[in-house]
């Protein structure tokens, strides 16, 4: 009996489950919720922030090439000889009286296999002192490689933000018409009973119910066309927010305030220049590729480093350190290397370098006067809306 009674309970629950998400009131969002979400869950934000750690990463890479290298080792070896023979070897001959060697002669001889155990164990220390430049020049890099990649990050944030924004108020104003849309197909449809009924009381001629009815047929199809709109902008604006494409969401009427523009264009394109994400991200990638050029060419310049070992090794484990004084050896060297030739790889390597400093540096000019253009027409359609707000 209880467990029938269980086994109803649990359908209820899974039932209630349903009938509740079935009737759940979508969520209404105000704008600035939807661009909390997006900063939370937007795919390409992540991303940036992932570049981030990725080039702090770098960093530290770049700078491990001014500390030593220091490694420990380890070793314990079991060596395995066969035993040997027949062979003949050379044994002396000794005179009985005098004990002198007065000659040899040859003894078949045979050796027993065994057993031999070795154990090794040091630390060794590696310093580069120069390379050309090399290391610095890589520090240089990767942080303007971070730096560049910070800016990116910002871009993307902002970017994230004006494109909430603006599907947000586009969804808003596709609402807006979809209120309109229905409102003209109810009075569509009055004007057409309307006209009918003259119609029947011979006011008006048979062609006028046509256009009545032609008339409400084109609301109608606006009507439709404009609540695909609406689901289009609210599909963009769930992607943006990195949710499903037909999450059902509602969204707050707000309205949207467009302050007066205090600055001169040139002030507004020096605050740009200055703090626009997008510009300081490229203008940090070409100081990269400045310093790229610089870390190919150390290639052709020679190499410094010191190195020093101590190591210690012993058959019998047991006296591997013992005396402490006895059974090691101790190495130090400095190390002076210069490449010649290596088939001119490192001359590609330069040219490489060089080209993506002039392809990044071009695209930082282009892009550069591209914003300047895009902040002069905003700028321009602000003083255009505020001689029309002040003709309204």
């Amino acid at each position: 009996m209880w467990r029938k009674l269980s086994v109803f309970a649990a359908v209820l629950t899974i039932i209630g489950a349903f009938y509740s998400q079935g009737n759940a009131q979508p969520q209404t969002l105000s704008i600035r919720d939807c661009i909390q979400i997006a900063l939370k869950n937007n795919p390409d934000l992540k991303n940036a922030e992932r570049q981030i750690r990725l080039s702090a990463t770098n960093v530290t890479m770049a700078r491990a090439n001014i500390l030593p290298s220091i490694r420990l080792n380890f070793s314990s070896s079991r060596t395995y000889q066969a035993s040997q023979g027949p062979y003949l070897q050379d044994v002396p001959v000794l005179d009985p009286v005098t004990g002198r060697v007065t000659g040899f002669m040859q003894q078949t001889t045979f050796r027993d296999s065994y057993y031999r155990n070795f154990f090794n164990n040091g630390v060794s220390l590696d310093q580069n002192i120069y390379d050309g430049g090399r290391w610095w020049n890589q520090i240089k890099q990767s942080n303007a490689q971070y730096k560049s990649t910070e800016s990116s990050y910002k871009e993307s944030r902002q970017q994230t933000i004006a494109a909430v924004t603006q599907r947000y108020y586009n969804l808003l104003k596709g609402i807006k018409l979809q209120e309109v849309y229905e409102k003209a197909v109810e009075s569509a449809r009055e004007q057409l009973k309307k006209t009918e009924s003259m119609y029947e009381v011979g006011v008006v001629a048979q062609a006028d119910v046509f256009r009545a009815k032609v008339s409400l047929g084109d609301q109608q199809i606006n009507l439709i066309k404009q609540r695909n709109s609406v689901e289009v902008n609210r599909t963009s604006l769930n992607l943006a927010m990195g949710w499903e494409p037909k999450h059902t969401i509602r969204i707050r009427e707000e309205n949207f305030e467009i302050g007066n523009i205090d600055e001169s264009l040139d002030k507004m394109w020096q605050i740009s220049e200055g703090k626009n994400s997008e510009l300081r991200s490229l203008k940090e990638n070409v100081k990269s590729d400045e310093y790229g050029i610089k870390v190919s060419k150390s290639s052709f310049l020679p190499r410094l480093s010191v190195s020093t070992s101590y190591s210690r090794g012993q058959t019998d484990f047991d006296l591997l350190y013992n005396p402490t004084d006895k059974n090691y050896s101790l190495r130090g060297s400095l190390n002076l290397s210069w490449n010649l030739f290596n088939g001119f790889s490192d001359h590609a390597q330069v040219e490489r370098a060089s080209i993506n400093y002039y392809i990044d540096k071009e695209h930082y000019i282009s892009r550069k006067l591209t914003i300047k253009s895009e902040i002069e027409q905003s700028y321009l359609n602000m003083k255009a809306y505020e001689e029309i707000e002040k003709i309204n």
